[in-house]
């Protein structure tokens, strides 16, 4: 679902926050209850995981309670074919709704009717479905469901039981075929009722129907099954949700707003969507508002999208409609609507709804359609823009300057260059412009075969204009490209955005065989301009696209619109590029690796039997009785709990090891807020906080490299289950995760964890970010930790390095006054889009409130337990104990957000204070302070009071400068 807001003046983000206020309204006895989700998201790109969405609230008289998608109540999946060791291809993959991820039931055969292949839902509490939808998987179409039926059941028995006689036949299909990879298909129930179980027993795939190899004929895949209703029983606004519209040939991309609702009575009935709140967009003569809407049915036709606006001053809220010329829409056909609202040129709109509004509707399943590439404003550059472009072989748009971007340049002199003038998008295949459906071509471009290595490159032009109203009023400008193979954007001459062009220093140049590979459809990238960048009057926007070598078959550039914003933009290459005083580690004193040095308490661990076992394999059969050291043995109370590969915490743990600590520690920051931060990383909002923990906290511009693989080569102590084997072959290790994944890393060293070292890198700034959630997210971090020895890749003391590489990676970026730029502005980012999308939901006016509406990961308290605990996993002592604090140079800028009043020596103090006691394993005692002593999670949420002596209060305790009590 794209989403433009094109303004002139100022605006909030063109893809910012999702809304889901809805308020519902009846003109007589009929009534509209929500159907789909009541879930919506403004911002969707193609190829991206469909939004996870918000809940809408219901707000008008007679209609009240919530819409929601059942499936975010589900407690428990179960199947006879899990496939519970792969992260991404479980059974719990089937909830997540997320079509990136799959349920594949591995080894279950073709299904039958004899021999069906099933998954069961166990809800929270018991809840009517009034539908529920279908998802494609990634892989081949013959794995693809074609015959499935629809149980529900009130009985426990039913959890475990599909063949349970208490099972309720809902739904059945047969012949059903998915049109796409990815698509999403609807399914009504028809006699809902308020079951606790549901089940989806597939009786079929499409084997031999669907196009696919033999062998994909006996294999099951789904990205997702759905559940959805109402939250409760009253009625509620009409429902909304972005969802896959493939099966209907999505209006801009490959997703849409679906909504739907259910009409309860015969006779006038209406509902209004708040689709998207918090704006403020000037209009200006040639505004516009334009959607594409396409409704299942006549009785479907009856909606619109409505703007709400105010005077400049935010006073005197008012409510357009607009619809088509003739006021009707063709049902089962993408109809585009556009207005004018000129004539509102000087108001300012604050928000875009959805309404459906019928005077003679009639009971039953009623509004279903889909809504598409909606826009409003002005844009900069639009899609009608004519552009300069050059495909002549051999000819240089520089003229051969010095500076080959010369060219790029507002005013540059193009001599006798042979420019040309068309509309995009420009492409070409071949001999013809036969691209695929996704990519038109309006201009074809001379693609060429000629020998060499400086041939086929092609190059745009196009200018527009900014006043300074406008660039006073916006952070920039937000736009996206669609290209093939190689791009270059430019803005009056300074390079703004690349992909692929990392070998190109020549206009005539193919991109070098090592570079990009050039296969596969085009690709769409998105890009930021900064108001820094732009002048007032005319600007000029210049790409430049390079084919990956001379055997390259097409060549394809699609401009998108360029819209202003007040939103956050990504951070530029240059400030990603630029490498920072802490992109170089300390040095270690003595000279060799400083994290080897950093580390070097291991020895005295590993040197203690009754804390490490030798390093060597145990001979099979050995006892847990046997063993002696209490690394070992909490490794195997810690793997050995679970009581099966069903196990949540099992799933989490290999979820955790999938993907990016920064996404799977979501729920660190509670259902509610955790949830909009997820549809945030997803819709795109928060591209500073991403490009952050994503990689440039740990990484340099020019490796990749982690820090800590050096120390894990130099300790290399064995992994838990190489040491001490699997249950199966007499060992003491239960493996959850798949042969390959314990295959793959049993020859690399366990000490530190490297995953651990992520999770507390992103973990700890993530927090910094966040202070309010400081205790929960770093909570949640050492679960990500703890998690890597419930799968027994590492030991207690493997978590514990890992949490002092990545808390001293943290404070290396927070102690560097030019990185800390980066992080502060991700810190105001990540803030004010949260925010946001807590206030359009209803969730409260600030971070805190809004985070108090959902359930937390933990309580404070608890959290802060945890923490503590897995600081040392209960260990015993093995160094001296009694010893004064010693708090590592730098530390003390971790807590600048939490403390931002403090000076740095009083942050040292709080810091001493809150420190656990010496002498636990890998507490450093030499010089330079111990990271093993520092309770983080304790010292952010230190209540601290100054006092005019120098002193402090620090929970209640008065300590002097060094973080001792002071006897007063």
């Amino acid at each position: 679902m794209a989403v433009a807001v094109l303004v002139a003046a100022s605006l909030v983000a063109g893809t910012g926050p999702a809304a889901a206020a809805t308020s519902a309204t009846s003109a007589g006895p009929a009534e509209v209850a929500p159907e789909a989700g009541g879930y919506w998201a403004t911002s969707y790109e193609p190829g991206t995981p469909r939004p996870a969405g918000f809940p809408a609230r219901g707000q008008a008289r007679n209609l009240r309670g919530e819409t929601t998608e059942v499936t975010t109540t589900v407690r428990d999946v179960r199947s006879g074919h899990p496939n519970d060791t792969s992260a991404r291809e479980g059974v719990n993959s089937l909830s997540d709704q997320d079509s990136g991820t799959k349920w594949y039931a591995r080894d279950s055969g073709r299904p039958t009717e004899a021999e069906p292949v099933y998954a069961i839902y166990t809800l929270r509490a018991p809840a009517a479905v009034t539908g529920y939808s279908l998802t494609s998987a990634n892989d081949a179409p013959p794995r693809d469901p074609a015959a499935w039926t629809v149980l529900g059941s009130d009985s426990d028995s039913a959890a475990t039981d599909a063949d349970d006689s208490s099972w309720h036949v809902l739904d059945q299909r047969k012949e059903e075929r998915f049109g796409a990879r990815g698509q999403t298909d609807f399914y009504p129930v028809t006699a809902p009722h308020a079951y606790r179980h549901y089940q989806l027993r597939v009786t079929d795939n499409c084997a031999d129907r669907c196009q696919g190899s033999t062998d994909d004929r006996s294999k099951l895949q789904l990205a997702d099954w759905t559940l959805r209703g109402s939250a409760g029983s009253t009625a509620a606004g009409l429902g909304a949700a972005v969802e896959n519209a493939d099966s209907v040939g999505a209006a801009d991309g490959s997703a849409a707003l679906r909504y739907a609702g259910r009409v309860l009575a015969p006779g006038p009935a209406s509902s209004t969507v708040v689709l998207r709140s918090g704006l403020d967009v000037p209009l200006v003569r040639g505004s516009r508002l334009s959607y594409a809407v396409r409704p299942d049915d006549a009785a479907s036709a009856h909606v619109a999208l409505d703007v709400r606006y105010t005077d400049p001053d935010g006073r005197r809220p008012r409510t357009r409609e607009v619809r088509t010329a003739n006021g009707k829409l063709t049902p089962g056909e993408w109809n585009t609507v556009s207005a004018g609202l000129g004539a509102l040129a000087g108001k300012h709109v604050s928000d875009i709804l959805l309404r459906y509004d019928d005077a003679h509707a009639k009971p039953g399943p009623g509004p279903r359609g889909w809504i598409d590439d909606v826009s409003i404003g002005k844009a900069v550059v639009d899609a009608s823009a004519g552009w300069s472009y050059l495909d002549t072989p051999d000819v240089d748009p520089a003229r051969g300057n010095e500076d080959r971007t010369a060219w790029t340049r507002t005013g540059f002199d193009a001599g006798d260059v042979p420019w040309q003038t068309a509309a995009g998008p420009f492409g070409a295949k071949n001999d013809g412009t036969g691209l695929g459906a996704g990519f038109p071509v309006r201009t074809k471009l001379r693609l060429r075969k000629d020998a060499g290595d400086s041939t086929e490159a092609y190059f745009f032009r196009t200018s527009f204009s900014m006043d300074r109203a406008s660039l006073d009023a916006i952070s920039g400008l937000v736009g996206t490209v669609v290209y093939d193979d190689t791009v270059t954007v430019y803005l009056n001459g300074r390079r703004i955005a690349g992909h692929g062009d990392g070998e190109i220093t020549k206009n005539l140049q193919y991109e070098t065989p090592d570079g990009t590979p050039g296969e596969g459809d085009p690709a769409t990238a998105r890009f930021g301009v900064p108001a820094s960048a732009l002048r007032p009057g005319t600007n000029t926007l210049a790409v430049e696209i390079h084919q990956c070598n001379s055997t390259s078959s097409d060549v394809y550039f699609g401009p998108g619109p360029l819209t202003q914003t007040t939103g956050s933009l990504p951070f530029t290459e240059e400030q990603l590029g630029t490498s920072y005083a802490s992109d170089t580690q300390p040095a270690a004193p003595g000279g060799g690796d400083y994290f080897t040095w950093l580390l070097r308490s291991f020895a005295a661990a590993r040197n203690e039997p009754s804390v490490m076992g030798a390093n060597e394999v145990l001979p099979k059969g050995t006892t847990y009785e046997e063993l002696t050291a209490i690394d070992d043995r909490t490794v195997i109370d810690i793997n050995n709990a679970p009581s099966g590969p069903a196990d949540p915490q099992i799933h989490k743990a290999l979820v955790d090891g999938a993907n990016s600590p920064y996404r799977t520690m979501a729920d660190g920051l509670g259902t509610t807020l955790g949830r909009l931060y997820e549809q945030s990383l997803k819709n795109g909002e928060l591209p500073k906080t991403e490009a952050l923990l994503s990689g440039r906290v740990e990484h340099t511009p020019d490796s990749p490299a982690d820090w800590y693989q050096t120390a894990k080569n130099n300790y290399r102590y064995k992994r838990p289950f190489v040491r001490m084997g699997f249950t199966d072959d007499q060992g003491l290790i239960k493996p959850w995760d798949s042969p390959g994944g314990y295959a793959g890393l049993a020859g690399d060293g366990s000490f530190p964890s490297g995953h651990t070292s992520h999770g507390y890198a992103q973990g700890t700034v993530l927090a910094t970010l966040l202070p309010e959630l400081a205790p929960q997210i770093l909570a949640r971090a050492s679960e990500y930790g703890d998690n890597r020895i419930l799968l027994s890749f590492h030991y207690p003391t493997d978590i514990m390095g890992g949490r002092i590489v990545g808390e001293k990676t943290a404070q290396l970026r927070w102690s560097d006054p030019e990185f800390r730029t980066l992080l502060e502005q991700a810190k105001t980012e990540l803030r004010a889009v949260l925010v946001q999308k807590c206030r359009e939901t209803g969730a409260g006016e600030s971070l805190t409130r809004c985070a108090g509406r959902g359930t937390p990961y933990l309580p404070t308290d608890e959290a802060l337990q945890v923490y503590k605990q897995r600081m040392t996993y209960g260990f015993p002592h093995i160094g001296a104990e009694g010893l004064p604090p010693a708090v590592p140079d730098g530390a003390e800028d971790l807590l600048r957000t939490s403390h931002p009043k403090l000076t740095g020596a009083q942050r040292r103090t709080v810091l001493a204070a809150t420190q656990i006691p010496s002498g636990s394993a890998l507490d450093e005692q030499g010089d330079g302070g111990s990271w093993q002593r520092i309770d983080l999670a304790g010292a952010m949420t230190a209540k601290v009071t100054a006092h005019h002596d120098g002193t402090l209060t620090v929970n209640g305790v008065r300590v002097n400068a060094g973080g001792t009590r002071t006897g007063e």
